[in-house]
């Protein structure tokens, strides 16, 4: 099979962008395993870490997708991107937002309730 890639750019994103969504589906296991065990606050730093991990990973690829793609384009005008490019930022806000979460402690305040 002969596949025609533009540029190894393609590659590079495609490869950011699915190790972003296997980092962030081990650390929803991760979450997920602890939660069901009880044991919330050891594996929640784990699952932050992995979390900023995930969206340094995609914000690469979602930065150097449109940088690539209009340096090699033929016809050097205006391109408009699909509805999934704004999804790929939407899911990189919110996984940064869960990490922030995962961060915070919330030991302090269990006392008070009891």
């Amino acid at each position: 099979m002969n596949f025609s890639f533009t540029g190894n750019w393609q590659v590079a994103t495609l490869v950011l962008i699915l190790t972003s969504a296997a980092v962030t589906l081990l650390s929803f296991l991760m979450s997920l395993i602890s939660f069901c065990l009880g044991s919330y606050k050891n594996y929640y730093r784990a699952a932050a870490l992995l979390l900023f991990a995930a969206v340094v990973l995609q914000v690469c690829a979602l930065i150097l997708y449109p940088i690539k793609f209009i340096d090699s384009s033929l016809l050097k005008s205006y391109h408009e991107f699909n509805w999934g490019y704004g999804l790929g930022w939407g899911s990189a806000i919110f996984m940064l937002g869960a990490a922030i979460l995962y961060c915070l402690r919330t030991d302090v305040y269990d006392d008070a309730y009891y």
